[in-house]
């Protein structure tokens, strides 16, 4: 059996729901109603559709009415109003091919930044449209859109970068009938888009690793602090009073690899 993605998931979910409005009779009913209001006995085809002027349908007497009634029928459903309109007007009309929202809600990735520096934001927002991002900027309370479809001409230096732990937050958001197995994939495949994301700003990411026992132990080792003569074996006795002595050059070594590789894991935490 072939794993469906998230996407797809989504997808037969809301084609689902296209098929009970159809089912249910309102876009019949819906479909001569508003086809007398405009006086057509006809649909229109996509071509006819996309020549006709909304302006003339508007001015048209019960049409508004008539529109609200869509958009009440089509919200029962989870679907956009035009959706809705758009089934009761055009003939050859298929919302699951055309590049356009069918359903009112539906799940999204969104970055949110508080760094107000406009460069970031303009490079933030364009990586972030390459990877279908939406971004979104922050100022207290507030939460502005960016949209730049362009790549900035200037160079985004690390002086003009926050942190990478706080340069965003990722908010994935998804409608109260989203599949939780699907919800869980979407996550995931997020903090993948996240990671390529910073990687596309420049920021040097450290490798997933397991929590480290060593760091518990790193005031015990001493590490951060130059270790005078002799040190190294003040620091064995400490931790391990009973063992042989003659074992002492080997366990000298090996308080010396453990300070290194703390050492390394602690600096790629702050880096």
């Amino acid at each position: 059996m072939v794993k469906l993605s998230p996407e797809e998931r989504w997808r037969r979910n809301t084609k689902e729901r296209l098929i009970a409005l159809q089912q249910s009779g309102e876009v019949d009913r819906l479909r001569r109603r508003g086809l007398a209001i405009i006086g057509r006995t006809k649909r229109f085809t996509s071509d006819a559709w996309a020549k006709s002027p909304t302006r003339e349908r508007l001015s048209r007497p019960g049409f508004r009415e008539w529109y609200e009634e869509c958009r009440a029928v089509a919200k029962k459903f989870g679907l956009t109003d035009w959706t809705l309109e758009m089934l009761c007007f055009v003939s050859d009309y298929d919302p699951m091919k055309l590049p356009f929202p069918v359903e009112t809600v539906w799940p999204r990735i969104t970055v949110v930044t508080d760094c107000q520096d406009e460069l970031f934001g303009r490079w933030l927002s364009y990586e972030g449209g390459l990877l279908r991002l939406d971004v979104n900027q922050k100022c207290g309370e507030v939460e502005n859109k960016i949209v730049n479809h362009f790549q900035p001409e200037t160079k985004l230096e690390p002086l003009q970068k926050p942190p990478w732990r706080t340069a965003f937050i990722l908010r994935v958001e998804t409608p109260p009938d989203y599949p939780p197995e699907a919800a869980q994939e979407l996550q995931r495949e997020a903090q993948q888009q996240i990671r390529e994301l910073l990687r596309r700003l420049g920021y040097r990411i450290p490798q997933r690793s397991r929590p480290s026992a060593l760091v518990n132990i790193a005031d015990k080792l001493e590490v951060g602090k130059p270790l005078k003569l002799g040190r190294a074996y003040e620091i064995i006795d400490r931790l391990n009073p009973r063992a042989d002595v003659s074992d002492d050059e080997r366990r000298r070594r090996l308080v010396a690899s453990e300070r290194h590789k703390i050492k390394n894991r602690l600096e790629d935490i702050i880096k």
